[in-house]
């Protein structure tokens, strides 16, 4: 049978076509992706968990390695879902060749300074005051890393977790991966107040 659109339907048509597409598109959240099924990855999941609870020389990078389709989204959003129910101090950014927006560091910096003030509103004034530079438009990735996200928490003293998942889905048309990783590499020091998860593919940047 041939359904035809009239005026009173198409509304709600619309509505459904634009409600799937919320469901299937993805967003930097990682909302396209499951957590792990009950029982299963038990010990990379429990690996993960020991790390983030170090707390005397811990490695501040957990990098985890794996071809395509061995489920390291899967396990990045189980730990995400974990440690939200935890309460704990958590951003996230999941990229995706899907989509320009998420294949893209353009808001990867605000994005993750927008999660630290959904915890805890004090950590805007610290951006502020970095964001009131007359120079901020000039700043280089890591530069507005380390103003918007690693300073704030030494100010705050306080730990985050930051999850990174898909590092090679990380567009690198204009070097933006190889900004990112900088960044990211410039962290590893034991006293650093952010641990990053971070998952990919093996690919010789990312190792």
């Amino acid at each position: 049978m041939v359904r035809t659109v009239t005026k009173r339907n198409r509304p709600s048509l619309l509505y459904s076509l634009a409600h799937q597409l919320r469901k299937v598109l993805p967003n930097v959240y990682g909302v396209q992706h499951v957590p792990c099924l009950t029982g299963t990855r038990q010990k990379t999941l429990a690996a993960i968990s020991k790390w983030a609870n170090e707390k005397i020389d811990a490695r501040p990078i957990f990098l985890l390695l794996d071809v395509a389709g061995s489920g390291k989204s899967t396990v990045a959003k189980h730990m995400a879902n974990q440690w939200t129910r935890e309460k704990r101090l958590l951003a996230r950014y999941f990229f995706s060749r899907d989509t320009a927006t998420t294949m893209s560091t353009d808001s990867f910096c605000s994005t993750i300074a927008d999660a630290l003030i959904a915890h805890d509103e004090r950590f805007k004034v610290p951006m502020e005051v970095f964001k009131r530079r007359p120079d901020f438009g000039l700043l280089s990735f890591e530069e507005l890393f380390n103003g918007l996200v690693i300073n704030p928490l030494e100010e705050l003293n306080r730990d985050a977790i930051l999850i990174i998942d898909a590092l090679d889905e990380c567009d690198n048309e204009h070097g933006s991966r190889d900004k990112l990783l900088n960044a990211l590499c410039s962290q590893q020091y034991p006293s650093s107040r952010l641990h990053i998860l971070a998952t990919g593919r093996p690919e010789l940047d990312i190792k």
